[in-house]
């Protein structure tokens, strides 16, 4: 990241500063506090989004680690996908912030973003799903719970039990179908070359 030119406002103090009495500059202002708190001073747009990031990542990785305890192979795929699922609803700015994987060079980041992804990994690899079969399980499941929220969040009339069936639908078609991972991982072990 470049180093900020004190000499000059922030992108953040440029918002906030803005003459418009909008809402947008209350929730930007209110933002900033909010995250200064935790982090120190936020003085760029990019600063704001590593420090969601990071705070969205441990956020999630709490929620999951919360939802899975105590629970084994499918069922903790199920909870684990329930679990981001509110927790995107519950915090859907850190969860935006965090379904972005932009090329951070800060340690905080990466460090959150790792953890994170361990505690994803271990509990596909506890049902059987791991190497390159758990990344495309990860990635199907970030988009299946992308799509219902973003569907969820943006439909003009919100009817969460509707939505709430639908998802669990969807998240026990997602674990049915995780045995079409482990079987193509298991037809590349053993077919000829």
């Amino acid at each position: 990241m470049t180093p900020f030119d004190r000499t000059r406002f922030s992108e953040v103090e440029r918002v906030i500063k803005a003459p418009a009495p909008r809402w947008d500059k209350k929730i930007a202002a209110d933002l900033v506090t909010e995250m200064e708190a935790f982090f120190g001073k936020v003085d760029t747009i990019p600063q704001m989004k590593q420090a969601l990031a990071i705070a969205g990542y441990q956020g999630l990785q709490r929620q999951i680690e919360k939802a899975v305890k105590g629970k084994t192979c499918l069922d903790a795929i199920r909870a684990m996908a329930h679990a981001m699922r509110s927790f995107s609803l519950g915090s859907p700015g850190l969860a935006i912030a965090s379904f972005r994987d932009p090329d951070v060079d800060n340690p905080e980041y990466q460090k959150a973003a790792g953890q994170l992804a361990l505690v994803v990994l271990r509990v596909f690899g506890e049902a059987g799903i791991s190497g390159e079969a758990a990344r495309h399980a990860v990635r199907i499941l970030k988009s299946l719970v992308r799509g219902f929220v973003i569907n969820e969040m943006s439909a003009p009339v919100a009817r969460p039990i509707e939505y709430q069936k639908s998802y669990v639908f969807a998240v026990e078609m997602f674990v049915r179908g995780l045995s079409e991972l482990r079987d193509a991982k298991e037809a590349e072990r053993v077919s000829p070359v």
